[in-house]
């Protein structure tokens, strides 16, 4: 199953963080295998907020993960007719918890470069992406580009980050009618005191409550993931969590993954319903 995370918003919705959240509460629940990508250089990365400091700097020496690591080198692979699922195996890297994996960026390559080559062989890379783990959730970027407009088409489920704030919210819901056709939605760094709390959205944009989910703010989560250290934060907090703030902050990201989770096993069923006698029927999304 391929999940797009994605925001009409840049940098305010925490799209990163809220990806990354939902997929290790899920593998923490005993989740199946599940893989991280993006299509975008960032700040703020995957590798920034789960990887040592000392791992994202190996993963920014030049040329490194160009030549032999990472999303670039499949992509080349994959162009060149090599094993796709060899590939992964070599470019993938293992987190704290056994079945999620990373597929990171050297961070050397041209934007506009990595959106050509990605637009090549996306539809390979996906095939692939989904043999190697049974989940594939995608940090995408806002702008429209070749590779974000593959990776939303594609996606079985694309996951609408949203920030509480009117325009914004107005912004998306009047502009982008065929994201919504099969979108979920999460509001991220979320404070319940203002005017659009979740009670609100739900209301006036007409949202099951099956379908959003909230990712409250939290102060340690936010200096946990600053210094790579993001998921041994949510480790950490799982089975009892450390202070208030932490047990609320916990107790709602639990209840979004599983709203994730529950969406997903519906579009499987839906699926298995359509094509009973294909090989997606082996794939087993989200279930432990």
């Amino acid at each position: 199953m391929k999940i797009a995370f994605w925001s009409n918003i840049k940098g305010k919705s925490g799209v990163t963080t809220n990806m990354v959240c939902i997929t290790a509460l899920a593998s923490i629940s005993g989740a199946g295998k599940s893989i991280l990508l993006e299509n975008h250089y960032s700040i703020n990365s995957i590798a920034d907020i789960v990887l040592s400091r000392e791992q994202t700097e190996q993963l920014k020496e030049s040329g490194k993960y160009y030549n032999r690591d990472g999303i670039e080198y499949v992509l080349k692979g994959l162009y060149s007719g090599k094993n796709g699922k060899e590939l992964l195996h070599h470019a993938a890297l293992p987190l704290l918890y056994t079945n999620i994996y990373y597929l990171p960026q050297s961070y050397i390559v041209n934007k506009e470069v990595f959106n050509y080559e990605f637009s090549l062989v996306y539809k390979q890379l996906f095939y692939n992406l989904e043999l190697f783990c049974e989940n594939v959730f995608v940090d995408t970027e806002r702008n429209e580009n070749l590779s974000s407009n593959a990776i939303l088409y594609e996606a079985d489920i694309v996951v609408v980050n949203l920030i509480q704030d009117k325009i914004a919210l107005r912004e998306f819901f009047d502009n982008y009618s065929s994201i919504k056709e099969k979108a979920i939605y999460l509001i991220g760094s979320y404070k319940p005191e203002p005017l659009f709390n979740y009670r609100r959205i739900c209301y006036e944009y007409h949202i099951p409550k099956n379908k959003i989910g909230i990712i409250p703010y939290n102060s340690e989560l936010s200096e946990s993931a600053s210094h790579g250290l993001m998921l041994q934060f949510l480790n950490r907090n799982y089975e009892k969590a450390s202070g208030r703030e932490n047990e609320y902050f916990m107790r709602h990201c639990k209840k979004s993954s599983m709203m994730v989770r529950n969406n997903l096993l519906d579009i499987h069923k839906r699926k298995k319903e359509i094509y009973p006698n294909s090989s997606i029927n082996s794939l087993n999304p989200l279930v432990s």
